[in-house]
């Protein structure tokens, strides 16, 4: 006997809003058929296009999808090197866009500085 997966409490909760219910089903058919195209299109190699979903997934730093898609790379042949790097990379990404308000904010400080004269 084949189970459904269970719904997001989100999901359940739409469906008090019959309308937005129905726009909501015809979106998650949409996206599970986007879904399905990006993954199943083959102009990146199935070894690359695993290291392309592992930096995303990390970019989210949401656990589940990253252990997932980690799986997934390491059933592929990415080796624990190369898993390091792409981590590394992610990690001076999200280094760089914290950093980024901090510096502009400095930036702007001088100049208000340099023209208050």
């Amino acid at each position: 006997m084949a189970t459904t997966p269970q719904q997001s409490v989100s999901t359940q909760l739409i469906q008090l809003a019959p309308s937005v219910g129905e726009h909501h089903a015809a979106f998650s058919k949409s996206y599970q058929e986007f879904f399905g195209a990006v993954f199943d299109h083959d102009a990146l190699e199935p070894k690359t296009r695993a290291a392309v979903a592992l930096c995303a997934a990390l970019m989210q730093d949401r656990e589940e999808t990253v252990r997932s898609f980690l799986a997934a790379a390491k059933k592929l042949g990415l080796k624990n090197e190369e898993i390091g790097q792409i981590a590394g990379i992610v990690e001076a990404m999200k280094l760089d866009e914290l950093q980024r308000p901090a510096v502009q904010a400095v930036a702007a400080a001088a100049k208000k500085a340099n023209t208050s004269c």
